[in-house]
Formats: structure tokens, C-alpha cells, sequence
């Protein structure tokens, strides 16, 4: 092989140096394979294809594992600071085509937005007034490849392959209601007998799996009232429609807790869930991105009373 490669030949295709990227940084072809909806034996061809281009071996195989060879180590440096380049140039022009260079595209919890994000805002825009938010309040998960999200919060970690997960607070669910209700004689979880539970459509099974952990499974409510989403089932609880279940303790960031919101008694439920703040591992540096989870790990400190 000559030692002068031209520059055709010297910079692989960009399917090998994503499969390459992902198959070191994991030291397994099967797992990326699955976060490039791949085969494993695609994987190890675009490999192949790589070390026969160049003349070296990248990956030492023993049985099933793989090792990087000191080749394999240095070559992955410069892949991983390449791609993170031509990532970080599409998006900037991908943003400037859509009319700002300085924007952050959030999806979040509808609960979350209305009790974290918004009460906080206005101290992000006074930080940082050149970078515009878009924020999207759903129940679904984020599409990171086709619907331009830079960040999402959500719970759990599901369908979470090839993104980076930060854990942001650990919540309970916690019922709420109108102080009216407290006054009434909602004391126990047993009194709730006597009242309506408001329900989300998107988290059928908050309420029985909250009365399973009072060992109140059999519990026979007066009613049902059901809402699309958490801040409209808390602002009926408001108006002492019934009770509703809430994230605790994040409930207290919400204007209102404790004066027209209350805890009626602290039958808080012993499954925890986790929210966590998810983003593209590439991009974790990106400075918008930075930003805006310095200001949300404060946002989620004061919302939580702490």
C-alpha cells in the first residue's frame, strides 16, 4: 500500500465510522448494531472494510469480546472528535435554516413543565435572554432523530439506546385536593371512600397501584373523573372536584401548593420513579445544552423546597 493515500481513500465512508464509533465506545457489534438498526454482521463487514482500507487491525477478538488494539484507541479519538464536529456544524446550520442560530428544543412532562420549568423561566430568560426555548409538554417520548429534540425530561429508561440519561429527582405519588375536601374529613387514605378520584388518562394505573400500597386494593371510590393530563387533573383537584395524584415533592413548586392545593394526609406511595434529563451523549457538551441543565437542576432544587 502506498504511503500517500489520497483524501477519497484516507477518509472512510460515513456508515463505517459510525459503525466503527459505536462498536468501540461500546466494545460490542451487537449493541451497535441496535443503535444502528443494523446486523451485527454489518457491523463486523463495515469493520473489515476499514482495517483492509488502512492496513491495521482496530479490534482484537477473543471469542465473543472485543478489546480495541492500541491502532483501534488512537483512530476512535479521532472519530469520536470528527463526528463530533460535522454533528455539532449540521445542527448549527440546520438551526440557522430555521431562522435562529440560538435555540433549544425541549420536550418535557406536562406536569413537569407546569410546576418546574415555568415557574423558573424568567430567571433563565435573564441568563441567557440570546437563546430561545421551544418547549413541547407531552406524554410521549422523545423522537431525537426526526423531530429536532435537543433535550427531553421524562420518566424511566425506556427506549433509551444510545442516549445519555442524568438522573434529575427521585418523586412519589402523593394524593392533593382542595383544603375544603381536608375539612370535610379526608383524613385517612380509608376516607377516600367518600370522594372522587381524579384519574390521567396516561397513567391508568397511578390510583390502584397507590390504594395496593395503603392495602386498600378493594377500595370503592364515590366517582371517577378522568383528564389527558396531569395539570388539568390537578387544577379540577383545585376546585375540589375530588383528589388527584401528584409527584411528590415537586407538587410544592406549583403556584398554589399548600394554600388552595393541599396534602389532605401523608399517604405517600412507596414506589419511586425516576425523571431524568435526556440527552444526545454527543452533545452533552454543547454549550446551549449546559445551560440549560445548570439552570434546571436549580429549577428542580426549588421546586422540591430545597
Amino acid at each position: 500500500m502506498s504511503d500517500h493515500l489520497s483524501a477519497a481513500h484516507a477518509i472512510p465512508p460515513l456508515s463505517a465510522l459510525l459503525a466503527f464509533e459505536r462498536a468501540a465506545t461500546h466494545l460490542s457489534f451487537r449493541r451497535a448494531a441496535q443503535e444502528l438498526a443494523i446486523t451485527p454482521s454489518a457491523v463486523s463487514h463495515q469493520i473489515r472494510g476499514l482495517e483492509e482500507r488502512f492496513g491495521v487491525r482496530l479490534f482484537a477478538r477473543a471469542g465473543r469480546s472485543v478489546r480495541l488494539t492500541p491502532d483501534g484507541e488512537r483512530y476512535l479519538r479521532a472519530a469520536v472528535a470528527g463526528l463530533s464536529l460535522l454533528d455539532e456544524a449540521g445542527r448549527d446550520l440546520h438551526r440557522r435554516g430555521r431562522g435562529g442560530p440560538r435555540e433549544l428544543r425541549v420536550s418535557s412532562l406536562p406536569f413537569f413543565t407546569s410546576a418546574v420549568l415555568i415557574p423558573a423561566l424568567a430567571t433563565f430568560a435573564r441568563r441567557h435572554p440570546d437563546l430561545t426555548l421551544h418547549i413541547e409538554a407531552t406524554h410521549q417520548y422523545a423522537d431525537f432523530d426526526s423531530a429536532g429534540v435537543d433535550v427531553a425530561i421524562r420518566y424511566g429508561r425506556e427506549r433509551a439506546a444510545g442516549l445519555r440519561l442524568e438522573p434529575l429527582a427521585n418523586v412519589h405519588s402523593q394524593p392533593v385536593c382542595a383544603p375544603r375536601l381536608t375539612r370535610a374529613g379526608l383524613k385517612t387514605p380509608a376516607d377516600l371512600s367518600r370522594h372522587v378520584l381524579i384519574h390521567v388518562a396516561q397513567q391508568p394505573k397511578s390510583w390502584p397501584v397507590w390504594l395496593k400500597e395503603m392495602n386498600l386494593p378493594s377500595l370503592e371510590p364515590r366517582g371517577h373523573l378522568w383528564f389527558d393530563a396531569v395539570p388539568a387533573a390537578l387544577d379540577a383537584a383545585e376546585q375540589g372536584l375530588g383528589v388527584a395524584l401528584a409527584m411528590h415533592p415537586l407538587i410544592r413548586g406549583r403556584s398554589g401548593f399548600g394554600t388552595r392545593l393541599v396534602m389532605p394526609f401523608e399517604g405517600r406511595g412507596q414506589r419511586t420513579s425516576t425523571l431524568y434529563f435526556v440527552c444526545r451523549p454527543e452533545q452533552a457538551a454543547d454549550r446551549r445544552i449546559s445551560a440549560f441543565r445548570r439552570w434546571l437542576i436549580e429549577a428542580v432544587r426549588q421546586a422540591s423546597g430545597g
